[in-house]
């Protein structure tokens, strides 16, 4: 009995393709009827996804992963039909020969007879191929203009906005969120901070329609959508529209189309106006101070994070220079971690003089990139000699490999593990030499301490030995981690 994988894919364009579970079905009937085992482990599935590229299929792109796997782990895919595998032709003929020359696997569609002959079978599926590429392209093609003319009658066009809810195929004011849709508003028009906004919301319990916190990003982006003055947006070519922030002014796009749709609005049109103009005001005024902003260097740029969520802590707008947890200033984090770089700088500084007193180093191990690269295949090869053993249990328990069988295998496959774990520890059983790593420490310390170095110089220095620092707001102190 041979192994063989399947690849379901059902789309979202098509509602006349089988389910899953039915394809499913088919392709277990048509395996138990021509000599295939189907583990579960290789029933590879994505639903709701288009076929015309593979780039946003996780399931295939797996697939083809498990697939290249030395020695190959099962002898064909089969499929229910060939438009399953791809809509595409040249993905078709790409992952097609790399499957049946590289690897040995062929691809058989269940429900598409090729016959015996290899030339005839060579033909009808290039024919199916060119068939199935060209439904893609026209279905396409009709999908945009069935769009376009829903746009310019102002229906409907895709998921509801936050403070709507969809109904009846239109917008119907989600009473339980409009009221924060009205408070971004009124917030914005009074000068209110996104971020400060962001945050009001989050402490209400508000959620974006994704369920996700707000952060500034999300409140200018409500704040922009001409949806909530009862218009329709819709991008000709399937684009976001632009610049919904505060450092862009949104630019004129011929692709975009703004109707007057039929939903009930939530804001004024009057109110939207202020408001926007008020954001471009803001954007005006960022970008003029932008490029100063972006130019300014310091030692530890790029080095501390927040004790609290992780995130790195960024340059920060004071009257003194300063650090805050960029997640903070996006509303994604509950614990401020403003510091003074005066007073951070000094802490680092402390920090490094003490840990060569003491010698305590926290140290991560450093590789190169072959050593990872080494270790990433080590890896690899561990993770998949333990799935021979499961298969080899597999094959066993379905009778068949007699118990000698299974007992040669699993001995082999057993010597391999432990001969691959044994590689992967040298990896991590390196030691490091402190007192030259003092001096490490020592040599960073007189760059640090250097009034002719450069902020620049200092943080290459810095980063000769660091691997990331820890700052504790509420102790003001600093964690340093150590890269060998």
């Amino acid at each position: 009995m041979k192994i063989a994988a399947c690849y379901i894919r059902v789309s979202t364009d098509d509602q006349t393709e089988y389910s899953p579970d039915s394809q499913l079905r088919a392709i277990r009937d048509y395996a138990k009827t021509h000599d295939y085992y189907l583990p579960e482990e290789y029933v590879f599935t994505d639903e709701g996804i288009s076929g015309r590229t593979v780039a946003k299929r996780p399931a295939f792109n797996r697939m083809i992963g498990v697939a290249r796997q030395k020695p190959k782990p099962f002898e064909a895919i089969l499929l229910w039909k060939f438009s399953r595998f791809a809509r595409n032709r040249s993905d078709a003929i790409v992952y097609k020969r790399l499957l049946r020359d590289d690897c040995g696997i062929d691809v058989i569609s269940i429900s598409e007879n090729l016959g015996e002959d290899r030339g005839t079978a060579l033909i009808l599926e290039s024919m199916f191929e060119a068939m199935d590429e060209y439904y893609s392209i026209n279905l396409s093609t009709e999908v945009k203009r069935s769009m376009l003319l829903k746009a310019e009658r102002g229906e409907v066009l895709g998921p509801a906005p936050f403070g709507y809810k969809n109904e009846n195929k239109t917008f119907v004011i989600d009473e339980e969120a409009a009221p924060f849709v009205r408070m971004i508003f009124d917030e914005l028009e009074a000068g209110t901070p996104a971020m400060r906004i962001a945050k009001k919301l989050n402490d209400l319990g508000a959620r974006t329609k994704f369920g996700n916190p707000f952060d500034a990003r999300a409140v200018v982006y409500t704040a922009r959508n001409p949806a909530y003055v009862g218009m329709v947006r819709w991008s000709k070519n399937g684009q976001k529209s632009n610049g919904e922030t505060y450092r862009r002014i949104p630019q004129p796009d011929d692709d975009l189309i703004v109707t007057r749709g039929t939903h009930p609005p939530i804001i004024s049109r009057a109110q939207f106006d202020r408001v926007n103009e008020k954001l471009n005001d803001r954007a005006r005024l960022l970008a003029r101070g932008s490029r100063e902003c972006a130019s300014r260097e310091y030692a530890l740029h790029g080095l501390v994070r927040c004790s609290n969520c992780g995130a790195t802590l960024t340059y920060a707008s004071a009257k003194e220079p300063a650090l805050q947890c960029h997640k903070y200033a996006k509303s994604q984090c509950s614990v401020s971690h403003h510091v003074s770089l005066k007073i951070l700088d000094r802490a680092v500084l402390d920090a490094l003089k003490k840990a060569t007193q003491t010698m305590a180093f926290a140290i991560v191990p450093s590789r190169t990139v072959q050593e990872e690269s080494d270790r990433i295949a080590l890896a690899r090869i561990l993770e998949s000699e333990h799935r021979r053993l499961e298969k080899a249990r597999d094959a066993f328990e379905l009778g068949i490999d007699t118990a000698e069988e299974f007992r040669q295998r699993k001995d082999e496959i057993t010597k391999a593990i432990r001969q691959t774990e044994a590689r992967l520890s040298t990896f991590d059983s390196r030691q490091v030499d402190r007192e030259q790593y003092r001096r490490r420490i020592l040599d960073v310390i007189s760059v640090l301490e250097d009034p002719t170095a450069s902020p620049h110089a200092q943080n290459q220095a810095l980063r000769t030995i660091i691997e990331r620092i820890t700052f504790h707001r509420a102790t003001c102190s600093v964690d340093l981690i150590f890269h060998a």
